[in-house]
């Protein structure tokens, strides 16, 4: 499904398993090789999995977003790490119908059903918005780092109104680029009917090639596929990198050049910091395989088909245990965020049983 893709793997699978002739339509998954069977393998349980995750990452963004947004941890960072929840949330949210319609109870359908207009319709939709609100989160992951750096040039404080602008600008920017690098996806595909020899009928998302690229079929599909791997994957990985490269030299170097304080001040920004860098590497241990790969399949031949396409769900795994797993991280490195969602829980908790309580009080008068 490739959580910010399309569903193509479970399509694709779907169509090898019925005929492994059928290649009208570029829809044929290739040869069966070892990978191929190691993807069918997890496909069976992928569904599953995917529900259990989406479901906890909802959840646990959920108090993220509440906690982040307390009078005490309101800061121009933890926006940003709200809006990355929101979009992850959005993400997931537009990933559990498809996990339904593709993957759970629907071993008793035909090729017909499964295929159903309806499906593939709401498939394409909703990839477009989780390619677009994934991409979204991946840039302001980027512009987290930018901000970040900018602070750690400043040798005093920054006054408010200016850690705004530079988040605002860093926001802006990211949420541009994520849109932007998202809309020729839109017009790379279009749904296309197909009549089985059984007379099911089967709707199926395929390349749509305008007009102006009569002369050369794939220049549309190269481009989506060049903007895909480079703006989506590719350069916020490098640009992360480069700016935590930046933002530890920098703070390495303040730490020798000025007096305690600053030192002191430095080092506790660099604890603050910890936080960003494992952030950082869970983005590029689950987004700069699968740029490096969809950039390949530009290139080589059937590396598509063979490789990439069975490779689907297992990328689609990580994407959503990343979204699920920063909600962890922020417990473990953060004292502050792992008291207000204790106090949170136990808020919570106290006035249930003491509306409970009124309740059961009521009931008894009654």
């Amino acid at each position: 499904m490739q959580v910010t893709d399309n569903i193509s793997y479970s399509i694709y699978s779907g169509l090898y398993e019925y005929d492994s002739d059928f290649q009208e339509g570029n829809v044929l998954v290739g040869e069966q090789t070892w990978l191929l069977s190691i993807a069918n393998g997890y496909t069976k349980f992928h569904g599953y999995i995917s529900l259990v995750i989406c479901v906890c990452g909802i959840l646990t963004n959920i108090v993220s977003i509440v906690v982040l947004n307390m009078k005490e941890l309101r800061s121009s960072s933890n926006f940003i790490l709200t809006l990355m929840a929101i979009c992850d949330n959005i993400t997931m949210a537009l990933y559990i119908p498809q996990v339904l319609l593709f993957y759970v109870n629907n071993g008793s359908d035909s090729l017909s059903q499964y295929l159903s207009y309806n499906k593939v319709i709401y498939s394409l939709v909703a990839s477009q918005l989780t390619l677009a609100s994934h991409n979204a989160s991946v840039w302001l992951g980027v512009s987290l780092t930018i901000f970040r750096f900018l602070q750690s040039r400043s040798r005093h404080h920054i006054p408010k109104r200016t850690k705004n602008l530079q988040t605002a600008a860093v926001v802006c920017t990211a949420l541009v680029i994520s849109v932007a690098s998202s809309v020729p996806n839109t017009f790379a595909n279009r749904i296309e009917k197909f009549i089985l020899p059984d007379n099911q009928t089967i709707y199926i998302v395929t390349v749509n090639v305008p007009a102006a690229a009569t002369n050369n079929a794939h220049t549309l599909v190269d481009t989506n596929v060049l903007l895909y791997a480079i703006v989506g994957k590719l350069l916020p990985c490098f640009l992360m990198i480069l700016f935590v490269g930046a933002l530890v030299h920098s703070l390495h170097k303040r730490s020798r050049m000025f007096s305690f304080t600053t030192r002191k001040r430095s080092v506790m920004m660099g604890r603050t910091n910890r936080l960003l860098y494992a952030i950082v590497i869970l983005f590029l241990i689950t987004e700069l395989p699968q740029g490096a790969l969809v950039l390949l399949c530009a290139f080589v031949p059937g590396l598509y088909e063979n490789v990439y396409i069975p490779l689907g769900d297992i990328f689609d795994f990580f994407a959503l245990t990343n979204f699920f797993v920063n909600f962890i991280l922020y417990c473990i490195m953060s004292s502050k965020f792992r008291s207000k969602v204790k106090k949170l829980c136990y808020k919570n908790i106290f006035d249930c049983y003491l509306s409970c309580g009124r309740n059961d009080h009521a009931d008894v008068l009654q």
